[in-house]
């Protein structure tokens, strides 16, 4: 293109000639818009094969980037696909050196969770430090985003439901990402999300010799501020990469563009992002309420855990932290598979329908409730199932054997009724079941607060923003929001019989 314009390469956007990174997709576009050369990919690929040798033959190039290269080879022992990703050769390989970034992928390869691509074997040898990884033949959310078309809302519930799943899991266990965004999440053949590169950075850092203060890795686009000013990290800075992720989603662009990294980054750190609601109309308030409290500057102001991200961001399937294994996932809706199998060709299997909304009040325990329930339903159901079957063939054997032994005519009837079985006596009818009271009628409150509040609602506290569909009694209700530093804001609204009242709150700091 010409007059200073030149086109990313991967979605292509126009950005000017002398950007460094596509304001659109994050991509590096500083080689003129071109696609990056594979040069250095091929002495790569030929220098690993020679390692592998006789247990995995390499088909082709996957992908490449900052933090490596990823070819798709064959495991020759299992006679199946698999990943391998080489981190960039030109780290230091003292024993040292190589020895922590053994120590830290392979924590990264003990986790075991449906929306993580586990890692198979971790290898440090000539020169080379690299991954074999399950192969996932799907998309990437990257791939999705790059076709300019708005997903559905469900869908973008669902994928940032299963992610944040996936990073609590990791966080559970010590492990955070450090480089959340759309190429790291990928579909497999059902449409499920699952990320990669779990634990890759922190094995880059360990690998080059550096220590995480001061040092910087990652992608611009998606780095929390406090990731970005080189301090030491935590999960908050994969929700906040995540609440960037959703915010892409929801409005097909970045929250903050820039022609260079110190630009990008100054944003992340000082500059707020706009509401994802005033970017798309169709977006329920409780998504974009999730999402923004999610990218607050401050990691104090995000939920403090992956779970209560999720819940907030899909409040129908309320997620708890396990104490042990992995939470449990609820399968997406039928609209929300199909929207997906219209987006990418890929076909999913159709799963029951969302529960309808509720009180916020007791989601998480709820959820523990259910899901006890579930298992002991099915374990009930299926022992009716087999008592009734057993009971049904103990019915239908004493009239078989009546059939069988059916004696000669001439037998009087007497004589007969006195050899025949006696047939179970019918049980009485049961009562009539009691009649149902009519659920009292109600009203909802939606409430929001930036930054986010405790909230009270008639002197009850009811849990921290943002309280979505809260059930109360028609009326007058008064609701108090505090956080600590800022003013509190108490008023008095009106709610009706079957209405939602929405409210959202902007909190003032106190004077000093």
């Amino acid at each position: 293109m010409t007059n200073g314009v030149v086109e990313c390469y991967r979605c292509r956007t126009p950005v000017p000639e002398h950007s460094r990174y596509c304001s659109s997709c994050g991509a590096d576009v500083s080689g003129g818009g071109a696609a990056p050369t594979t040069s250095n990919v091929d002495l790569l690929q030929q220098r690993l094969q020679r390692l592998i040798e006789g247990r995995y033959r390499i088909e082709r190039l996957l992908g490449k980037g900052g933090m490596g290269a990823v070819f798709l080879a064959h495991d020759l022992t299992l006679e199946r696909d698999v990943a391998i990703k080489v981190l960039p050769p030109d780290v230091a390989q003292d024993d040292q050196i190589v020895r922590r970034f053994q120590q830290e992928a392979k924590t990264a390869a003990k986790l075991d969770h449906p929306n993580i691509i586990p890692i198979y074997r971790v290898e440090s040898e000539g020169g080379l430090n690299y991954f074999v990884m399950k192969y996932v033949s799907g998309t990437s959310l990257e791939d999705l985003l790059d076709q300019k078309r708005l997903l559905p809302v469900p869908e973008i519930q669902r994928i940032v439901w299963e992610a944040a799943c996936a990073l609590g899991h990791a966080h559970q266990r010590g492990v955070v990402h450090r480089d959340v965004k759309p190429a790291n999440i990928m579909f497999d053949h059902d449409g499920r999300a699952m990320l990669t590169d779990f634990g890759i950075s922190k094995a880059l850092q360990a690998a080059t010799g550096f220590t995480a203060t001061g040092m910087i890795i990652g992608t611009p686009h998606y780095m929390a501020p406090e990731q970005a000013k080189g301090q030491t990290v935590d999960g908050r800075a994969d929700e906040y990469s995540l609440g960037i992720v959703g915010y892409r989603m929801i409005t097909g662009e970045l929250p903050f563009a820039g022609d260079s990294v110190h630009t990008i980054l100054y944003k992340h750190i000082f500059e707020e992002p706009p509401r994802a609601a005033s970017r798309r109309a169709d977006v329920p308030e409780p998504l974009s309420a999730a999402v923004a409290r999610a990218m607050s500057k401050d990691p104090d102001h995000r939920y403090p855990t992956m779970e209560a991200f999720a819940t907030a961001v899909w409040p129908e399937q309320p997620v708890a932290a396990p104490t042990k294994g992995r939470a449990a996932h609820r399968p997406r809706s039928k609209a929300a598979a199909d929207a997906l199998t219209q987006i990418t060709g890929t076909p999913t299997t159709p799963l029951p329908a969302r529960q309808a909304k509720g009180s916020r009040a007791g989601l998480v325990v709820g959820v523990i409730v259910v899901a006890a329930a579930g298992v002991g339903g099915y374990l009930a159901l299926g022992r009716g199932a087999r008592s009734e079957q057993a009971a049904g063939a103990q019915l239908a054997a004493p009239v078989a054997d009546t059939a069988r032994a059916a004696p000669p005519v001439a037998e009087s009837a007497t004589a007969v009724k006195s050899r025949a079985p006696r047939r179970p006596e019918r049980p009485p009818p049961r009562p009539p079941a009691p009649a149902v009271p009519a659920p009292a009628p109600q009203g909802f409150l939606t409430l929001d607060a930036s930054p986010f509040g405790e909230v009270y609602i008639d002197g009850t506290d009811v849990g921290q923003t943002p309280i979505v569909e809260y059930a109360v009694a028609p009326g007058r209700h008064a609701i108090r929001i505090e956080h600590p530093g800022y003013k509190t804001v108490t008023e008095t609204v009106q709610v009706d019989r079957a209405s939602t009242v929405r409210k959202r709150y902007a909190l003032l700091p106190e004077s000093p």
